[in-house]
């Protein structure tokens, strides 16, 4: 049991930024289920999909020991942990990489193309850690954070379809818009709640309405294009509405844990809601969404 105690330390291992997770797995699961409706059911998608979901955690799990094994290599930290960092870098790195060559021995080539995103973000990742909890909580470090974890939709797609089509480009749109709206309101409310004035100066304000705007209207576009189910607007304007009236003056959090939650339940119904808009919003545009 003692041996178990020290191979395992929570802050090695798992990320404390509960958020992330709804960022991994939501869009993960949205391209699986809504994948059918972007192209032709390849073969062994299932065991296809396991290996994208697991070696996606993997990835994801990979960034707490590593950004701590770098930082304890540059004398921050508790240095008798180093040893310990680095094998479950080792070990979450090669869980992920064995489930990429699996991927490749199933015919899944098209994931090279999220590969070199991936591991820039991840590269970034490692930077910011260098920079030290200023720069692990930087704005630029979470809005990219959250864009990166939302190619398990497209990493999905591809693993049920066995090709990258356009329209998987697009799913990972809305979704990586969605997640970087969620940090810029969250990072807003947080900033009201604990007084912080460099969160909510009246350029921070303006820059969260500006986001969601522009956001909004992109996804618009592109749903009047045919690139996108022009259903996934809808939560658009909801967050934007929300934006208005969070970034109109201060809305400190009552409850911090409470708020919390709620968010991830948010962030799981629209993740719902983009599903739906796919199956019964696409009817119009299925031929667009096959190419």
């Amino acid at each position: 049991m003692a041996g178990s105690k020290t191979i395992f330390v929570k802050r090695l291992i798992i990320p404390g930024e509960h958020g992330a997770w709804v960022w991994l797995l939501v869009p993960f699961l949205v391209g699986g289920v809504v994948a059918p409706e972007l192209g032709q059911t390849a073969a062994r998608s299932w065991l296809a999909l396991l290996l994208v979901g697991l070696g996606g955690l993997s990835a994801f799990l990979l960034r707490q020991p590593a950004a701590a094994w770098q930082r304890m290599r540059q004398g921050k930290g508790s240095r008798d942990l180093a040893p310990l960092a680095a094998g479950w870098s080792l070990a979450f790195a090669a869980a992920a990489l064995l489930c990429f060559g699996g991927l490749l021995a199933l015919g899944r080539t098209a994931l090279l193309a999220l590969v070199g995103a991936g591991s820039g973000i991840f590269l970034l990742y490692l930077y910011a850690a260098q920079l030290g909890r200023a720069g692990m909580r930087a704005l630029w470090m979470e809005a990219a954070g959250a864009a990166g974890l939302s190619l398990m939709a497209p990493a999905a797609v591809v693993a049920v379809t066995a090709q990258m089509p356009r329209a998987a480009w697009g799913l990972w749109g809305v979704l990586a818009l969605q997640n970087v709206l969620a940090v810029l309101y969250v990072r807003l409310r947080l900033a009201d709640t604990k007084n912080r004035p460099a969160g909510s100066q009246p350029a921070a304000r303006r820059l969260v309405i500006a986001a969601h705007a522009v956001s909004m209207l992109l996804v618009g576009a592109a749903g009047i294009l045919g690139w996108i189910p022009l259903l996934t607007l809808i939560p658009f304007l909801a967050f934007c509405l929300r934006a208005w009236w969070a970034a109109a003056q201060p809305r400190p959090v009552p409850n911090v844990r409470r708020f919390g939650f709620l968010e991830l339940g948010i962030a799981a119904l629209v993740g719902a809601w983009f599903i739906l808009s796919y199956f019964y919003g696409s009817l119009g545009f299925r031929g667009v969404l096959s190419f």
